[in-house]
This record gives C-alpha cells, structure tokens and sequence, in this order.
C-alpha cells in the first residue's frame, strides 16, 4: 500500500516521503515540515494514531490522514478527536483519495478545491460559522453535502459548540430554506409530553 500510495502521489505532483512505520515516521516529524501526513492505523512499533499525536504535538495545524482496513467505530472515533483531517477505510476508491488529498491540501493554502482563494479575506465565513481550521472545512463541506439530499440529520456535540448554527446552515442550503426554522428545546419538555409537542399526538 505505501509504494502504491508513493507512485499515485507522485504521478500527481506531489513531493512524497516515505517511513516504514510509526517511529521512523516520528523521527522525521522531529526533523522536517509536511504539508499532509498519510498513515496506516496499523504498523508494528508506533500505530496511525500515535504518529497522528505527535504530528500534533509538532504542530498543532498538521494535517493527518488515517487509513485502515480494520476501520472501527471506535478507532475512528478516536481519530477525530486527535485531530485527524479524514479516517479513510480500505479498500477506497483512488479517485476518492486523490479528492480528500487535494482537499486537505488546498484547506491548509485556504484555497478550494479548484484553486481558488476562499472568499472573507482571513476568516473562512460559512453563515453565522466563522473559522478556516481543516477541522471547519471538513464540516462545511459535510454542511453542503447533507444539506442537498432529504435525510434526517443528527448533530451532536457539547454545549456551546455550535449545533444550532450548523443546523441553520444545513436548513439556509436546503430546498426548505424559504419554510420556518423551528427550534425546540427537547430537554425543557417534559419526557411524557414530548411526543404531542412534535407530533401533535
């Protein structure tokens, strides 16, 4: 898989530099600058999620890209939380790789996808969201992608961290956005009355 990987981004244009695991991958964290990190979860001295700590300990903004062929809930739940950029499962598709990579890349530029300058100057602005984190790009484009289709969509996250605003984007995007935005505040009703609040039973 590395030497696949090495020769479909090299093909491309990329400058590629190879490790044959997590710790050599670590020692040259500690030594040079990469504008994206690929890594397997698995690997024999130091795993994806290792290497993925200390390209963020290195530098906070890394961008890291995780792949598997054990992909896992939790492992990829895991993942994000690091701070990875995408947890790809294999097999993948190249032509899907090769969208994520560009993608990763042109975040951390603060282009889009075709090479152009995003628009807001030094603020990425996306509704009443504001940020140009690749963190925030992966969730615009997620914004974009569900906001198209007619599937229900759950948002979750702690308190204060912008669930509504994301909604309301999503809501702004859709086909709906010229109906009513209604907000109701789940937790304030009672367990027994919440049914008939929603569904008017």
């Amino acid at each position: 898989m590395r030497e696949f990987l090495d020769i479909m981004l090299t093909s491309e244009g990329y400058d590629v530099t190879l490790a044959s695991g997590g710790k050599e991958a670590c020692e040259l964290l500690d030594s040079e600058t990469f504008d994206l990190i690929v890594t397997d979860i698995r690997m024999k001295d130091i795993d994806g999620i290792g290497v993925l700590k200390k390209a963020k300990a290195v530098d906070p903004q890394a961008l890291v890209i995780l792949i598997s062929a054990y992909a896992t809930a939790e492992t990829a739940v895991e993942a994000m939380k690091e701070g990875a950029y995408d947890y790809i499962p294999k097999p993948f598709k190249v032509n899907e790789f090769k969208r994520i990579v560009q993608e990763a890349l042109a975040s951390k530029k603060g282009l889009d996808t075709k090479g152009h300058e995003k628009p807001g100057g030094d603020k990425y602005h996306f509704g009443l969201l504001v940020g140009e984190s690749p963190q925030m790009i992966k969730i615009y484009n997620l914004i974009e992608k569900v906001a198209s289709t007619s599937t229900n969509v759950l948002i979750s996250g702690e308190s204060g961290t912008g669930k509504e605003l994301v909604a309301r984007a999503i809501h702004q995007l859709s086909e709906r956005k010229d109906k009513r935005f209604v907000v109701i505040n789940c937790a304030g009703i009672p367990e027994n009355l919440i049914e008939s609040e929603l569904f008017g039973y």
